[in-house]
């Protein structure tokens, strides 16, 4: 693991602000997939700008022309089980459900879903060319085995 700098931000602006400050800086939330990244060398942050201080992004707000606005903070878990998702959005619901084990859902923040990177394993294996992780250097997934991939295509 690399030397990183580490900030905790009180609010938006600021991690905006801190974000743009130092090139290759990450969001930290609940870190799930981040930690992977880092732990295969697939990243490796020079700076992590923790927002799980900032007021306002653990919680859902039902909206008033009927959507629903989901606090980036906000755990996989507490999303799933929500009176407003299992009412109006069980389908969200059951999907976070099917998704990842407990352990995860309760870690794992909706942010961090939206900034999720692929789960191609191709793309977690760096001794395998990937186009995601090194544009240009070919796509494993065109040939190989990709029988478990949700959405099927490759990266060119």
């Amino acid at each position: 693991m690399n030397n990183f700098e580490y900030k905790q931000a009180e609010d938006v602006a600021t991690a905006v602000n801190l974000i743009n400050d130092q090139d290759n800086t990450k969001f930290l939330a609940g870190g799930t997939n981040l930690l992977d990244l880092w732990k295969y060398n697939i990243t490796n942050p020079s700076g992590l700008v923790d927002i799980n201080r900032i007021h306002g992004l653990a919680e859902i707000e039902e909206l008033s022309n009927g959507g629903v606005r989901l606090g980036a903070n906000f755990k996989n878990a507490d999303t799933a089980y929500h009176p407003i998702i299992e009412n109006k959005y069980p389908l969200l619901s059951k999907a976070i459900l099917a998704g990842a084990s407990a352990q995860i859902r309760n870690m794992a923040s909706n942010g961090g879903n939206l900034l999720q990177r692929t789960r191609c394993y191709y793309f977690y294996d760096p001794d395998v060319p990937c186009n995601k992780r090194n544009p240009g250097s070919g796509c494993p997934a065109k040939e190989g085995y990709n029988r478990i991939h949700a959405i099927l295509g490759t990266s060119d």
